[in-house]
C-alpha cells in the first residue's frame, strides 16, 4: 500500500518547504497532546491519533495535485501582478523616466512621461537638452517629492538614485487651487490721516466740511480702484479689508497714489499725509483678531517713524516700507516735549540711579546728548553714569572728552565702561538710550530688558525695538537728539541750575554734526536751541577746533572723492579701497560733500570700517529716501541721512548689493 520511493519523495518535498520546521514543531506538539490524552482520557487520544493518520494519508496520496493547484494559483497571481505593474507603468498618471547615470541620457520613458515632456521621441536624448531643471534634480537624492514648474505646468518630482529613475506627477490643478487660496487670503489694514485734527482746527465749519468731503472722496476712489472695503471708525482712522492679490498690486504700484495725494494737499497749504499699517497671514489658517492686532502694530510703527508712509508686515516676516518721503521738520510743536519732560522727570525721580548709553562708535551727537541728559539727572540729584567704550572713540569725541572740563567726569566715574555699569545697577535702576533705539547698536545692550528703559531718539523707528520701555520719545522730525534734550532745559528755565559751558558746547556740537552745520533737517526750533545753547556759553570756536580735519584725513577724503561714480545720473557712489580702514567721520564728510555736486540727489560712501565690517554712509537732498535703501541693507537712519554696516563682505560686494537697491529705487520709486 505504501510505496517506499513515494514516501521518500514526499518527505523530500516536505523538507524543501520554507515552513518545514514549523510543521515539524506543530506535529511534535500534536503528538505530545495526543499521548497525554491517551493517558488521561484514552477516547479523546484515539480520536486525535485517528485524525493525524487520516491527514497523513490524504497528503500522501494527493500531494501532487495539491502542489499542482498551488503552482497554478501562484502562476495566475504572478501574471496578474505583472499585468498590474505593466498597466501602472504604461497607463497610470505618473511619468516614469530611466536614465544612464554616466551621461544622463534617457534610456526609457513611459507614455505619460512622453506626453509630459512634449510628445516626441526622447530616448537617447541628454536630459539637460530638455531642461536644466532635470539635471538639477539628479544632483539630489533626498527621496522627497519636490515641486517643479515646466511648460506652464506644476509637477511633483521624485528622484530615486539607486534605480536611476525619475517620477513625475502633474499637480497643476492642486497648485493652482493652493495659489488661488493664497491670493484670496484676507488682509487687514488701518489708514490714518496724519495731522488731520490740527488741519481742520484752523478751518471754519464750511471749510472743514468741504475738506473732509474731498479727503473721503479721494480715499474712496483709491479703495474702489483696487477693490478694497473701507470703513471710517473715527475722524482720523479707517479700517481696510482686502485680499492678498490686491495687496500684491498695491505693493507693485508702491502705493504711489498717496504720494500724489500728499502733493495735491501740500500745494493747497493743507499738508495732509497718510499713514497705513497692513497685516497679512502667513498660513491658510489665521485669526482676524491677530491680523487686526498686527495691523495696529504696523500703523504704530509707521507713526513712530514720523508718519506719511505705509508699513506692510506679517507677524514674523520683515516689514516693508513705502513712502516716507516728506521731511516735515517744521511740523513739530513744543507741547509733546513738555509732556515727555514731565514723564522723564517722574521716571528719574523714582529710580535709584540712572545709566545712560549712546550708540556704539559714538559721535559728538551721541556723546553731547548723553552729557545733556546727565545734567538733568544731576539737577534731580540722582547718581548718574554714562557708559562709553574708549576704544570706539573717533578723533572728534576723543578731543571733546580730553578737554580740561571733561576731566572731572572721568575722575568722578561718571564716564564708565559697561562692566562698571553692571556693578552699580540695582533692581530700581533706570537705563536711558540716547540717539538710538536698536538694542544691537547700544553701549548698554546687556542692561536692556533687565531694567526700566527710556528711549530718546530722533531716528525713524525700525523693526528692532526694546520690549516694554517705560517712556519712548522718538521725534523723527527733530534735527537731532541734542536738540530734543536741549528743549528739556528750555522747558525748565525757572530752575536755578542749568547747563554749564562744557555741556552746552557738547550739545551744540551734536546739533552741528547732525545738521551738517545747519544745512540738513533744520527747522526754526533748531535755531532756537542753538540760540539757547549760545546763551549758556557754548563755544563755537572750540567746536570748530574739535571738528577740524588733520592733513592726513583731508588727503584721504580727496583720494576717496576721486573714486566717485554716477548711477542713473543722480546717485553719486564712492567705493573706497577694501584694504584701508577709514574713519566713519571721514566717510560721512565725503558723503556730505558729494551733495554739493550738480545733478547729485543722493550720495553713498562705501568704506572698510573694521577688519570684518564694511560701512555705507548715505546722504540725500530730500527727494530720495536713503533711509529705506539703508534699511533694506540692514541699517537705518533718516530720510536724508542714513547708514548701514555689513559684515563679512568686501567693499566691492557691498557696492553690488547697493547697486541693486539703487536700480530698484530708481525704477520703482
Amino acid at each position: 500500500m505504501l510505496d517506499k520511493d513515494r514516501i521518500k519523495q514526499f518527505m523530500k518535498l516536505f523538507h524543501s518547504l520554507e515552513i518545514g520546521w514549523q510543521v515539524y514543531s506543530i506535529t511534535i506538539i500534536y503528538l505530545l497532546i495526543t499521548f497525554a490524552a491517551l493517558f488521561l482520557r484514552w477516547q479523546i487520544g484515539l480520536m486525535l491519533l485517528f485524525l493525524l493518520i487520516i491527514t497523513f494519508f490524504v497528503l500522501y496520496f494527493n500531494y501532487e495535485n495539491i502542489i499542482r493547484n498551488l503552482n497554478l494559483i501562484a502562476n495566475q497571481l504572478s501574471t496578474d501582478v505583472k499585468n498590474a505593474q505593466e498597466d501602472s507603468i504604461y497607463r497610470a498618471p505618473i511619468g516614469v523616466l530611466l536614465y544612464n547615470p554616466s551621461d544622463h541620457r534617457i534610456k526609457w520613458i513611459n507614455p505619460m512621461m512622453q506626453h509630459m515632456l512634449g510628445d516626441k521621441d526622447l530616448v537617447g536624448t541628454v536630459m539637460d537638452e530638455i531642461d536644466e531643471k532635470f539635471v538639477d534634480l539628479l544632483s539630489g537624492d533626498d527621496k522627497q517629492w519636490q515641486i517643479m514648474n515646466y511648460r506652464n505646468h506644476s509637477y511633483k518630482v521624485l528622484h530615486q538614485k539607486e534605480s536611476n529613475a525619475l517620477y513625475l506627477m502633474d499637480v497643476t490643478e492642486e497648485v493652482d487651487i493652493r495659489n488661488l487660496r493664497k491670493v484670496d487670503r484676507t488682509v487687514f489694514g488701518y489708514l490714518f490721516l496724519d495731522d488731520y485734527n490740527e488741519i481742520v482746527e484752523s478751518m471754519d465749519d464750511k471749510q472743514s466740511t468741504t475738506f473732509d468731503s474731498e479727503v473721503i472722496t479721494d480715499i474712496n476712489y483709491w479703495a474702489k480702484e483696487y477693490g478694497i472695503y473701507m470703513k471710517r471708525i473715527d475722524d482720523e482712522k479707517f479700517i481696510l479689508l482686502l485680499n492678498q492679490y490686491v495687496l500684491e498690486q498695491l505693493e507693485k504700484d508702491r502705493f504711489k497714489y498717496y504720494d500724489t495725494l500728499r502733493e495735491k494737499y501740500l500745494t493747497r497749504n493743507t499738508p495732509l499725509s497718510f499713514s497705513i499699517g497692513i497685516a497679512y497671514p502667513e498660513e491658510d489658517l489665521y485669526s482676524i483678531d491677530e491680523l487686526a492686532i498686527q495691523a495696529q502694530a504696523n500703523l504704530d510703527l509707521a507713526l513712530g517713524r514720523g508718519g506719511d508712509q505705509v508699513v506692510v508686515r506679517s507677524k514674523s516676516e520683515r516689514a516693508r516700507f513705502y513712502g516716507g518721503k516728506t521731511d516735515q521738520s517744521q511740523k513739530r510743536t513744543n507741547i509733546r516735549s513738555r509732556l515727555v519732560y514731565q514723564g522723564l522727570k517722574t521716571s528719574i525721580t523714582h529710580a535709584d540711579n540712572i545709566i545712560i548709553g549712546g550708540h556704539r562708535t559714538p559721535d559728538l551727537h551721541s556723546i553731547g546728548s548723553a552729557l545733556g541728559l546727565y545734567r538733568i539727572c544731576k539737577i534731580l540729584k540722582k547718581p548718574t553714569y554714562i557708559v562709553v567704550n574708549e576704544e570706539d572713540f573717533n578723533k572728534d569725541v576723543r578731543k571733546l572728552l580730553e578737554m580740561e572740563q571733561a576731566a572731572g567726569l572721568w575722575d568722578a566715574e561718571i564716564l564708565v565702561d559697561i562692566d562698571h555699569a553692571k556693578q552699580v545697577a540695582t533692581k530700581n535702576s533706570l537705563v536711558v538710550m540716547v540717539d538710538h533705539h536698536r538694542p544691537s547698536l547700544s553701549e548698554v545692550e546687556p542692561l536692556i530688558g533687565k531694567y526700566d528703559t527710556v528711549i530718546i531718539d530722533h531716528h525713524r523707528r525700525g523693526e528692532e525695538f526694546p520690549e516694554g520701555p517705560v517712556l519712548t520719545y522718538i521725534e523723527p522730525y527733530a534735527s537731532s537728539t541734542s536738540e530734543m534734550i536741549t528743549e528739556f532745559f528750555i522747558n525748565m528755565r525757572n530752575t536755578t541750575e542749568s547747563l554749564n559751558e562744557f555741556e552746552a558746547t557738547a550739545l551744540l556740537a551734536g546739533v552741528i554734526v547732525d545738521t551738517n552745520n545747519f544745512t540738513n533737517r533744520t527747522g526754526s526750533r533748531t535755531f532756537d536751541v542753538a540760540s539757547y545753547l549760545k546763551s549758556r556759553g557754548a563755544d563755537s570756536g572750540q567746536i570748530q577746533r574739535i571738528m577740524r580735519e588733520n592733513l592726513a584725513h583731508m588727503l584721504q577724503r580727496s583720494e576717496m572723492l576721486e573714486k566717485t561714480q554716477m548711477i542713473e545720473g543722480k546717485y553719486a557712489v564712492i567705493v573706497a579701497d577694501n584694504d584701508i580702514i577709514i574713519d566713519n567721520v571721514t566717510a560721512a564728510q565725503s558723503a556730505d560733500f558729494l551733495l554739493e555736486v550738480e545733478d547729485v540727489e543722493a550720495s553713498f560712501v562705501i568704506y572698510r570700517r573694521t577688519e570684518n565690517t564694511v560701512g555705507i554712509s548715505a546722504r540725500s537732498l530730500g527727494e530720495e529716501n536713503v533711509q529705506t535703501i539703508m534699511e533694506r541693507l540692514g541699517g537705518g537712519g533718516h530720510l536724508s541721512n542714513a547708514a548701514t554696516q555689513i559684515e563679512g563682505v568686501t567693499t566691492q560686494e557691498a557696492y553690488n548689493q547697493l547697486f541693486d537697491q539703487l536700480i530698484d529705487q530708481s525704477q520703482g520709486g
